[in-house]
């Protein structure tokens, strides 16, 4: 095997972690994002929980403020009745007062039934933030591992590449440009093993030149089919 294909070798593998944590990386805000999505659902819930609790507060200060209304109306018919002297007009104020009489009971009632409703809002709320804190605690772990993971991955990526380029310093101009177009090209590797006349990249049967020019081991020899450089396994 030729000097050179060991050391791309070396290379690649160095290439391929690279890669790979690079990749991680990418990943991570990806993954941060799923995790701030746990919340949506919890945070929708109290969100919810919140405005129908205020709906049914706006209701029962709209009910109080009728209720006053009425009873100033009562007050002031009270004052009426007792100023007149005529007992028809007496007896209507007093119909007057019986009906709003009748609607302060009434709007009493729907007020106590908002309450009610008003309670189990509240109870609903206080449930829904009770889940939201958990989640909340859940995210927040996550998104610490999350950037702890990120910080250990850029440490390793930079020793990594650190050391790629203590592994490249070697490698002949020519022969390094042309792993590097093939490694990025390929995605996967620019360098793969001949077996059996297979080539380890595309899975295609090379030529009988191929594997004598290999054989040779005189030449740097690339797969008539993918272009990645080989090295023979027998």
């Amino acid at each position: 095997m030729l000097p050179e294909i060991t050391q791309l070798i070396k290379l690649q593998q160095r290439d391929q972690r690279i890669r790979a944590l690079q990749k991680e990386l990418k990943d991570i805000p990806k993954n941060e994002a799923m995790a701030k999505m746990q919340l949506a659902g919890d945070l929708a819930a109290v969100e919810a929980a919140n405005q129908r609790a205020k709906e049914i507060e706006v209701k029962i200060k709209g009910v109080e403020l009728d209720i006053a209304t009425r009873q100033n109306s009562i007050k002031r018919l009270h004052d009426q009745q007792f100023e007149t002297r005529k007992n028809d007009e007496f007896q209507a104020l007093g119909h007057e007062i019986k009906r709003y009489e009748g609607d302060v009971r009434a709007l009493e009632d729907t007020e106590l039934e908002h309450m009610e409703a008003l309670e189990t809002a509240k109870a609903v709320l206080k449930e829904a933030q009770a889940k939201l804190a958990i989640t909340q605690e859940r995210v927040n772990e996550d998104l610490k591992s999350l950037a702890i993971r990120a910080e250990g991955v850029k440490s390793r990526l930079t020793d990594e590449e650190a050391e790629r380029k203590t592994l490249a310093d070697p490698v002949e101009a020519g022969t390094l440009s042309l792993y590097d177009r093939l490694f990025t090209k390929k995605g996967d590797a620019a360098v793969v093993a001949l077996t059996n006349g297979i080539c380890g990249g595309c899975h295609m049967k090379v030529v009988m030149g191929t594997v004598q020019q290999l054989r040779a081991g005189e030449l740097l020899t690339q797969c008539e089919s993918c272009g990645r450089i080989l090295y023979l396994v027998e």
